[in-house]
């Protein structure tokens, strides 16, 4: 993977010196174009040809087009076989250069054949214009600020925060990064700064200063099912998968696999297993027992015969990290997990240049239990209001005497009737606790009405996940914790090709008689042990839980009761949700994360 950089003007120096910030997406190649109104900057990973002919930007013949790419085509050989036949010469062996090619031939028409993970911008010098774009399901960032007839864009929002434009918060971004830990799609939480979109191009015509077109060249849709028997889709899905995960193996360096334990990154090594001798398998483990998954990435390991690598972390190592952790998350991420996939990416980077991980399998299967409990739910939110009043008043009582945090969440339901969009948002909410805790009006968010339009309300959900969740945070909290270690980090269960098959299955056969993701589960009995198919599912999560009440209990107090810098949340409601957690009455550390690394990101990105 690679860091992009560019702006609508000519300055040497400052190209130069903002394409530094991202040396740890590049660390081994730099190259700039200066010259016709515009910079552009490149920091390159070198993963295809790794010889100087792959240094970017890479023109076409006549230097007229050039490119600033980061990402991975793995298609990349079909399409340049295509470009040759029709007279196009290469100069290397990359796949960057095949975009250049594709676009002289077919236009914007070359994103229709590129199949991978990328953001890009292309200048053409002779239509003085750049046309940027970024891969369907937002694998990889885009951001870029255009106002007042000036444009930027880059890999990550540290371009723009040491560019000279203005460091306004945006309050509707913060307000989503509290309900879900993350910014919403097209927002950043700085004003004016955007993000191109998943599955979008841009063109910004340079002459008239402005962006003359953005709009979606592919989109997900659930309307299509597949009318063939369980045994069929089996079938049909492994070879899916298999194609899939054979086709983003393609590398000249090592490549790896993120190893759980979990059902997805099993899936990943048994069939990379197959075409990759002496694999190498990384995961990690923390120092309290309910967070540690190594048996089960032990028995995958074992049974795959794979090179693993496994290290133990415990709360120094994350008091020591978290300084990182605010420089390369540039932007507030509330998301705890952000912490294991950073340390375990640490750990494969030591490795290998290049890893696969299972992200993308959840949404794309119905793997979260939130899919359950919203059936539940939305069944709840039909009662007559007296039946729900009389539901509260018992789980009040009962309460009294249990103190169980989920009960008091459950509360938070029994209020008027709401639409499925409404009760989801509040299900799925990151840092959603109880009525005590300040998370803002719902109301704001009737813009994702819009994934709720399908009958079935598992596909709603997934519809909501795919576009929204996996782009705007897992997405984002993979790029960044494997960039800030230079390792790029693949997702084949969202190769495109297979979210549009999976998009076809019946929702029946992703969840049914509760068990989620079932058409996957059974397509891999008899490859994986049904110990890894059917264990109870864990998230890839922290103990911060324990942390903030022993090891960091003095450091998150500091960090979250000390900062006056921007006044965003009510400390005495902080206050009192920080004793109950202390006394164990509940489990508030998601929400204690956010509001810290909100804190700390606003002190080095703003405040300096």
């Amino acid at each position: 993977m690679c860091g992009i950089v560019g702006f609508n003007w000519e300055n040497k120096n400052e190209i130069i010196e903002l394409t530094s910030l991202l040396t740890h997406r590049g660390p081994e190649q730099e190259g700039y174009y200066v010259g016709g109104g515009v910079s552009i900057g490149h920091r390159r990973l070198c993963i295809l040809d790794l010889s100087e002919k792959g240094r970017q930007p890479i023109y076409n013949e006549d230097k007229s087009i050039c490119i600033s790419f980061n990402g991975e085509v793995f298609n990349f050989k079909k399409i340049k076989q295509m470009l040759e036949e029709k007279g196009h010469v290469f100069k290397s062996n990359t796949d960057t250069e095949v975009i250049v090619h594709g676009y002289e031939e077919w236009g914007m028409h070359i994103l229709n054949k590129l199949n991978g993970q990328f953001a890009f911008c292309i200048f053409d010098k002779k239509k003085e214009k750049f046309f940027m774009a970024r891969d369907r399901l937002g694998i990889k960032p885009f951001y870029y600020y255009s106002k007042n007839e000036k444009f930027i864009f880059g890999s990550e929002l540290k371009i723009m925060l040491k560019s000279d434009i203005p460091k306004e918060i945006d309050k509707t971004a913060l307000n989503h990064y509290l309900f879900f830990g993350y910014t919403p799609g097209k927002q950043s939480i700085l004003k004016n700064v955007k993000k191109l979109l998943p599955g979008h191009y841009m063109i910004y015509d340079l002459s008239r200063k402005k962006i003359t077109k953005c709009k979606a060249y592919w989109k997900i849709s659930f309307s299509d099912k597949l009318m063939i028997t369980e045994d069929n889709i089996k079938q049909k899905l492994l070879a899916n998968l298999n194609h899939c995960i054979q086709m983003e193996l393609i590398s000249d360096v090592p490549v790896g696999a993120f190893l759980s334990g979990g059902v997805d990154s099993s899936i990943l090594v048994s069939v990379m297993s197959k075409y990759l001798h002496n694999l190498k398998t990384f995961s990690i483990r923390f120092d309290y027992a309910e967070f540690n998954e190594s048996e089960y990435a032990k028995i995958i390991s074992n049974k795959f015969g794979t090179d693993h690598h496994e290290i133990e972390f415990d709360a120094t190592s994350i008091d020591k990290l978290i300084p990182k952790l605010v420089y390369y998350y540039d932007e507030p991420f509330g998301d705890p997990s952000m912490i294991p996939t950073y340390l375990v990416s640490s750990v494969a980077s030591k490795h290998v240049k290049v890893c696969l991980s299972g992200t993308g399998g959840d949404e794309l299967f119905g793997g979260y239990s939130r899919y359950n409990e919203f059936v539940l739910l939305k069944s709840v939110n039909h009662l007559p209001q007296i039946l729900k009043n009389c539901l509260n008043s018992s789980i009040t009582a009962l309460n009294f005497f249990l103190k169980n945090d989920k009960l008091n969440k459950l509360k938070s339901f029994l209020s008027e009737e709401e639409p499925d969009f409404s009760l989801y948002l509040k299900l799925f909410s990151y840092l959603f606790r109880g009525e005590e805790e300040q998370i803002g009006d719902l109301n704001q968010l009737q813009y994702f009405k819009k994934y709720f339009k399908y009958e079935n309300v598992v596909t709603n959900m997934q519809n909501f996940d795919i576009n929204e969740y996996l782009p705007n945070c897992l997405l984002i909290k993979e790029d960044r914790a494997a960039m800030g270690v230079s390792l790029e980090v693949r997702v084949p269960f969202i190769n495109y090709k297979l979210v549009e098959f999976v998009a076809k299955i019946s929702p029946d056969m992703k969840i049914k008689f509760f068990e989620k993701k079932y058409i996957l589960k059974k397509a891999f009995e008899g490859i994986l042990p049904n110990k890894i198919l059917y264990r109870k599912k864990k998230g890839f999560g922290v103990p911060l839980v324990h942390y903030f009440r022993k090891e960091l209990k003095e450091f998150a107090y500091t960090e979250m009761f000390s900062f006056v810098d921007f006044q965003y949340y009510n400390k005495e409601v902080l206050q009192k949700l920080w004793d109950k957690h202390q006394k164990k009455e509940a489990d508030y550390s998601a929400l204690f994360w956010s509001i810290i690394m909100f804190n700390l990101w606003y002190k080095k990105w703003v405040r300096s």
